[in-house]
C-alpha cells in the first residue's frame, strides 16, 4: 500500500510508544532487584508471523530469542487454538531461545477484529527456578535438567485470568515463590499492554497503516544496514579469544573462533572455529549468538540502526550444531553470558579491520553474576541476592572506555548498595575503583571496580564470573587490562582465592571481594596526551608509578 512517510513516522513513533510503555510496565512492577534495579529484561512487538519489530529495554540482544519464543507458541498452538485474552510463557532456550533458564518468555498475541496481527512479547530474569542452587544457574551444572524448570509453551493466562495449576508448578519449583510469581505477573501484564496500545493504533490510522508500518521498520532496517556495509572494503578478517575453562575440566580454556566475509551489502558471520560444546556450563545457544553478534555489527555499523529480525536478511550466520555456541541437547547453558559477551567482542573485534574509524578495543572480560541464598532475609522469609557483574568498555578510536557498564549492552544500571543493605542480610564494605586496572592505550580502558561484601547471616554463595587467567586484547598496540579475580576473606589467615565459577556455603562475618576486570586500551600507551595521563593520575585511575613506567610522564 502506498504510505506518506510523515504517516510512517507518526505511527512508527506510537509504536515506539507502546514499547517504551510495556518496558516501563515491566520494570516498575518487579518485585526482584534484578528485574526492578538490574533491569534484567526487555520488552517488545512482533508481527504475526513472529519476526520482532522492535525491542525496548537494555537488553537488545533479547531481539531474537524474542522471535524464537514467539515461534514456539505458534508451533505448540497453531493460530486456531490461540485465543483472544490468552498469554503464554516459555523458558525452554532449546524450544523457546532464551539465553538460559531463569530467562523466561512471556507472549501475547494481538487480536484485532478476530484476526492475529501481531505479539506482545518480554524476556526476564527470575530470581531463582529450582536448580542444583538458589539462583539457579550452578556452577557443577552438567546437563539442562540441571538448571532449573523448564517449560515449553503453556497457557499462562486466559480472559478468565491466571492459570493457577502452571502458576502452582512454577510455585512448587522455586525457593523464593513470591517473588518470582510478583515478576512473572508484571512480565505478562506488560506484554497484555500490546492489545490495548495496538488495537487504539488501529482503530485511528487502520490495521493495514500499522501492519504496512512495521513492515517498513522491518525493511527499513536492512536497508539501512546495506547501505552502510556497501561503503566498506569487500574482505575476510577474524578475531578469537578464550574463556579461562569450562567449569567441568578446569585445565583446558575455551575457544571462541570467528571468521567474516564481507561481500558487497551482506556478512557473513562463520563460527566454525570455536571449540566443541562443553559438559559445563558455558554453552550459549545459537539464537544468542546471532543477536548478541547483531548488536556488535551495529556497534561497527552504527548504533542508531534499529535492532530487529529486518538485520537478518542481510547477514548470514554459520553455527555447526556441537559447537559452545550451538551446543545439542542436553547441554547445559547456564553461565551463557561470558562466551556471549566474548562472541561479542570477537565480532567487533574483526568488523574493527573493516571499519577502522569505529574500531574499539575489548570490553573487560569478567562477566557474569553472583547469587546468594539466605534461609532468611531482612524480612525474615527465605531470599535470593541475583546481582549481575558489570565490567568496563575498551578504549576506541578518539576515545576512552566508559567505567562499570553492562558491556554488551551499554547500559549501567546495577543494584544500588542501599537496596542490597536494606533487602539483604549483606554489608557492602567496599565499592571503589581499581588503579591500573584499565587495559594502557593512546585511549585506555575503562578502570576496573571492586566490590566487597560481609555476610551477616549464613549463606550459599554462587560466583559465576570469567576470565582470570585470560584478560582481554588490546588494539592498534594497546595493552590488556588486569583479568578480574574473586576472593574469600582477603588479608586475613583464611583468605582464599577462587575460581571462575565456585558454589560456597559462607558463615557470617565472611567477606567476599569481587575485582572486576577494565576494559583494553586501544593504540601505543606512548601515543597518549600527558595532559590525559596527569589527569588519570589525579583521579586516582593511574598510579604515579605506572605514569612513569607504562606512559612515560
Amino acid at each position: 500500500m502506498t504510505l506518506d512517510p510523515i504517516t510512517l513516522e507518526v505511527v512508527l513513533n506510537r509504536i515506539r510508544e507502546i514499547a517504551g510503555n510495556m518496558e516501563h510496565a515491566l520494570f516498575h512492577s518487579g518485585y526482584s532487584s534484578i528485574l526492578r534495579e538490574s533491569q534484567d529484561g526487555s520488552a517488545g512487538l512482533a508481527d504475526a508471523q513472529g519476526n520482532v519489530v522492535l525491542v525496548s529495554g537494555g537488553l537488545q540482544y533479547h531481539a531474537l530469542p524474542c522471535s524464537q519464543a514467539i515461534r514456539s507458541v505458534i508451533e505448540r498452538y497453531p493460530t486456531g487454538r490461540l485465543r483472544e485474552g490468552d498469554s503464554f510463557v516459555v523458558n525452554d532456550p532449546y524450544k523457546a531461545g532464551n539465553p538460559h533458564v531463569p530467562d523466561m518468555a512471556a507472549v501475547t498475541p494481538v487480536f484485532y477484529r478476530g484476526n492475529i496481527v501481531a505479539f506482545g512479547v518480554s524476556i526476564a530474569h527470575k530470581v531463582d527456578l529450582g536448580g542444583l542452587v538458589p539462583g539457579s544457574s550452578g556452577s557443577a551444572a552438567r546437563e539442562i535438567f540441571h538448571d532449573g524448570l523448564r517449560l515449553p509453551a503453556v497457557r499462562y493466562w486466559t480472559g478468565d485470568g491466571v492459570n493457577e495449576e502452571v502458576e502452582a508448578i512454577i510455585r512448587t519449583n522455586s525457593r523464593v515463590p513470591d517473588v518470582v510469581i510478583g515478576d512473572l505477573r508484571g512480565q505478562v501484564g506488560c506484554t497484555r499492554l500490546a492489545i490495548e496500545g495496538i488495537g487504539r493504533l488501529a482503530d485511528e490510522y487502520g490495521i493495514d497503516t500499522v501492519l504496512e508500518s512495521m513492515s517498513r521498520l522491518l525493511s527499513g532496517t536492512a536497508k539501512q544496514l546495506e547501505n552502510e556495509l556497501e561503503r566498506w572494503p569487500d574482505g575476510t578478517t577474524e578475531a578469537e579469544g578464550f574463556l579461562d575453562h569450562d567449569g567441568a575440566d578446569r585445565s583446558r580454556p575455551i575457544r571462541i573462533h570467528v571468521h567474516v566475509v564481507k561481500t558487497g551489502r551482506k556478512l557473513c558471520i562463520d563460527f566454525t572455529g570455536s571449540d566443541p560444546q562443553t559438559r559445563g556450563p558455558v554453552n550459549v545457544n545459537s539464537a544468542t549468538v546471532q543477536a548478541v553478534s547483531l548488536t556488535a555489527i551495529l556497534a561497527a555499523v552504527d548504533p542508531e540502526i534499529p535492532m530487529n529480525s529486518g538485520l537478518l536478511r542481510c547477514v548470514e550466520f554459520v553455527l555447526p550444531e556441537g559447537r559452545v555456541v550451538n551446543p545439542r541437547f542436553p547441554a547445559t547453558v547456564n553461565l551463557y553470558f561470558p562466551t556471549a559477551h566474548l562472541v561479542y567482542n570477537c565480532v567487533l573485534a574483526a568488523l574493527g579491520k573493516l571499519n577502522p574509524a569505529r574500531a574499539v578495543a575489548p570490553s573487560g572480560l569478567g562477566s557474569g553474576a553472583i547469587a546468594i541464598g539466605y534461609p532468611r532475609s531482612r524480612s525474615g522469609k527465605p531470599a535470593v541476592q541475583y546481582e549481575i557483574l558489570n565490567t568496563s568498555l575498551g578504549g576506541g578510536a578518539g576515545h576512552d572506555g566508559v567505567a562499570a557498564v553492562m558491556a554488551m549492552n551499554h547500559y549501567t544500571p546495577s543494584t544500588p548498595v542501599e537496596i542490597l543493605e536494606s533487602e539483604y542480610p549483606i554489608r557492602v564494605r567496599r565499592f571503589d575503583i581499581v588503579p591500573d586496572s584499565a587495559g594502557a592505550g593512546q585511549w585506555r580502558g575503562g578502570i576496573g571496580v571492586v566490590r566487597e561484601y560481609e555476610m551477616l547471616e549464613d549463606c550459599l554463595v554462587t560466583v559465576r564470573g570469567s576470565n582470570h587467567r585470560h584478560a582481554a586484547w588490546g588494539l592498534a598496540g594497546g595493552a590488556s587490562p588486569l583479568p578480574a579475580r574473586a576472593a574469600l576473606n582477603p588479608g586475613t589467615v583464611r583468605a582464599e582465592e577462587l575460581d571462575i565459577l565456585e558454589s560456597r556455603e559462607l558463615k557470617k562475618g565472611d567477606v567476599l571481594q569481587l575485582q572486576q576486570s577494565g576494559g583494553a586500551g586501544y593504540g601505543s600507551p606512548g601515543a597518549r596526551s600527558r595532559a590525559l595521563v596527569r589527569e588519570d593520575v589525579d583521579n586516582g585511575y593511574v598510579s604515579a608509578d605506572a605514569a612513569h613506567r607504562v606512559y612515560r610522564l
